[in-house]
């Protein structure tokens, strides 16, 4: 039987719709014009800030709200929102990065554990660390409820970190160059969140697209959940999902531009 109901996309960017290597965007852009043309929303949920995802919306010249910092918060104009941030409405469901720093520099010095953070970083070693101008990573620096980190001490180490994340409220999600330490939140809360404030009163296809392991909440909660492939690390796995699974055979945009492309019935 055929779906019915309204379509909604929500897509990872780095490695997912943006290339792992330049960040293009370019072999996406057939289906983004198919999403424009059919007037789909689609959302982008990240792990990068607020700052930066204000310029790359009007690179994509994407006007829909969207999720910052894995799920730490909504962005935009929707209904719900109840706060604001870098002057625009938002909806917040993480603490603010600032404890989160103020922390970790505290068990970094009492625990001698081995890492650094964004908050060591300046934005020329930011650039050359993570492959970005300077300017982008000026915007991946303002941060405002996660504290991305590279980690460097031992794997037992790293156990006895994770459990004392956990046991005051935070936790560390596996990206794709960095862990980000972060309040309880994920992708796939802020997805279903939004989605029924855009869709009160009719229950949307959601349809979520990325590459990581900081994507499995947003892909295991989706209708449909696309797995896009990458060169760079094996697929994540997706323990229970709701919804179908789809693995595309092409990497980044390309894979995202085909699986778009053939569930909207553009191919």
């Amino acid at each position: 039987m055929t779906d019915t109901r309204p379509d909604i996309v929500f897509t990872d960017l780095d490695g997912t719709l943006l290339d792992h290597d330049d960040y293009s965007f370019a072999a996406a852009s057939e289906a983004l014009a198919l999403l424009n043309s059919n007037a789909v929303p689609w959302i982008m949920n990240t792990s990068k800030t607020c700052a930066e995802l204000r310029v790359l919306g009007r690179q994509l010249e994407n006007t829909h709200p969207f999720i910052v910092e894995n799920g730490a918060a909504v962005v935009g104009d929707f209904p719900g929102a109840d706060d604001r941030l870098g002057g625009l409405p938002c909806k917040r469901f993480a603490p603010a990065r600032a404890e989160i720093v103020t922390l970790l520099e505290q068990w970094r010095e009492q625990y001698k554990f081995t890492f650094y953070g964004f908050f060591d970083l300046d934005t020329k070693a930011l650039a050359d660390i993570a492959g970005l101008t300077e300017e982008q990573a000026a915007l991946a620096l303002q941060r405002d409820f996660s504290e991305p980190i590279n980690w460097q001490d031992s794997d037992e180490r790293l156990q006895q970190f994770l459990g004392m994340l956990e046991a005051v409220g935070l936790q560390a999600l596996g990206g794709g160059r960095f862990i980000h330490v972060m309040g309880n939140t994920d992708k796939g809360k802020a997805m279903r969140w939004l989605a029924a404030q855009l869709y009160p009163e009719q229950t949307p296809r959601i349809i979520a697209l990325g590459d990581s392991g900081n994507d499995v909440a947003m892909l295991a909660a989706a209708d449909v959940g696309v797995v896009i492939r990458s060169p760079h690390h094996s697929a994540p796995d997706i323990p229970k999902p709701s919804g179908r699974l789809i693995y595309s055979e092409e990497f980044g945009p390309a894979g995202w531009n085909t699986a778009i492309k053939a569930l909207l019935g553009g191919s």
